[in-house]
């Protein structure tokens, strides 16, 4: 069989023993706000959190059974409400909201019932129609799962779902890996206000699970940055059932490395949609930075430059004022040698031995700069290492959506 991994259409629906359905419960005035997953049976489970020291009840209390259990059979997610800064209420609602879907769908143990919120920070939780939304849920399974609609109900300023799936095999048999993920402002990873969740019938070793998520999260969501800015509620939860593995496998079968490809791309692709989907942003632009000296210093840069002010907003009015990126770089708390930099846009040089191209005219600079996707490279000219970053500009709406949020 072959080792390729398939891109497939659709999103958590492709994934065998789950069922998904996002509904509307009334949390927000339109659109589904209530998320539920159940597994026909536990899954293996991993998970990656928010570094943010303020941290929301769910984060708290779904860490909490992934320590004790290392599994997961259900997890109910809920947008417009953060549950964050609420307090002992806060974690009592939070396990309130895994006993309540823990009873509707027979799981005999609440502490496998993993709960993530999102939305406004420092509201209580409206449990009665949390309630009604699982009940609602309830109602369709069997028979009705809709990964869109759950991909749907876990957004917040979000302007398009993703969703991302693919097929692959696995110790000789067909498997297959899907993911979500809601987030659009509030983006500056250490973990990014981002939820994932991802979902495969492959049968694996949890801790090998756990490795291969932290893995696969570090070249993604931890890649992207919108606004600097890192969330109180940050989650990123990989369920595997083993619906389709004829055994558990760890990460030291030889087949391991192509779940972790496959995980890789899923979530790469999850987290370039972020960045295009940023609030109010324009422009999808991929950061590069190479000829560090470690990839440390690369990193430290390509953060620097993509989440200044000044950059994002001269990329908005389509300026190609390099002079911005470079101060960026001088600013960036990494030793340099200014006249060694060289930095292209689109393929085009902008700025060659620390110095403007002088060979083309402003304007021939600005119609690079009118692209809507961007690959910017900056080469330090010291080293080896690059790193690389997504991101977007800042417009007029990032100011809208973000003066207006709550």
């Amino acid at each position: 069989m072959s080792k390729e991994i398939v891109q497939q259409s659709g999103g958590l629906d492709n994934v065998e023993g789950f069922f998904t359905r996002g509904v509307h419960c009334g949390i927000k005035k339109s659109n589904n706000d209530l998320a539920i997953i159940f597994s026909e049976v536990p899954s293996a489970a991993a998970a990656v959190f928010t570094t943010n020291q303020v941290c929301a009840a769910p984060v708290e209390l779904t860490r909490k059974y992934l320590e004790k259990n290392h599994h997961f059979q259900l997890v109910v997610v809920n947008s417009g409400v953060a549950n964050a800064c609420t307090g002992s209420r806060g974690m009592d609602d939070a396990k309130m909201m895994s006993q309540m879907a823990a009873r509707e769908f027979n799981v005999v143990d609440p502490s496998l019932v993993a709960v993530a919120s999102t939305g406004v920070i420092g509201d209580f939780l409206p449990l009665n129609k949390i309630e009604i939304g699982i009940k609602k849920a309830r109602e369709f399974y069997p028979h009705s799962p809709s990964g869109k609609d759950t991909a749907r109900a876990i957004m917040t300023t979000d302007t398009f779902m993703k969703e991302k799936a693919v097929s692959f095999s696995l110790n000789g048999q067909e498997v297959h890996l899907a993911g979500i993920a809601k987030g659009s402002g509030m983006i500056r990873p250490n973990l990014a206000t981002m939820l994932g969740f991802l979902l495969t019938d492959a049968a694996i070793d949890p801790m090998s699970l756990q490795r291969a998520l932290k893995s696969a999260v570090d070249i993604s969501f931890n890649r992207v940055t919108v606004d600097g800015d890192t969330s109180t509620n940050d989650m990123v939860l990989l369920l595997a059932n083993g619906q389709r593995g004829k055994r558990l496998i760890d990460e030291k079968h030889p087949d391991f490395i192509i779940f972790q490809q496959a995980l890789n791309q899923v979530c790469q692709n999850l987290a370039q949609d972020i960045a295009r989907d940023g609030e109010g942003a324009t422009k999808f632009i991929n950061l590069i930075v190479q000829g560090a000296n470690k990839e440390s210093d690369a990193r430290k840069v390509a953060f620097t430059v993509a989440e200044s002010p000044l950059v994002k907003t001269a990329f908005f009015g389509e300026d190609p004022n390099w002079g911005r990126i470079m101060a960026a770089v001088g600013r960036s708390g990494v030793s340099i040698q200014p006249e060694r930099i060289k930095v292209s846009i689109n393929g085009v040089p902008f700025v060659e031995g620390g110095m403007g191209n002088q060979k083309m005219t402003r304007n021939e600079l600005r119609s690079v700069v009118q692209n809507k996707e961007l690959e910017i490279i900056i080469d330090l000219g010291l080293g080896n290492a690059q790193f690389n970053v997504w991101t977007c500009d800042f417009s007029f709406d990032y100011v809208k959506i973000n003066s207006h949020y709550s």
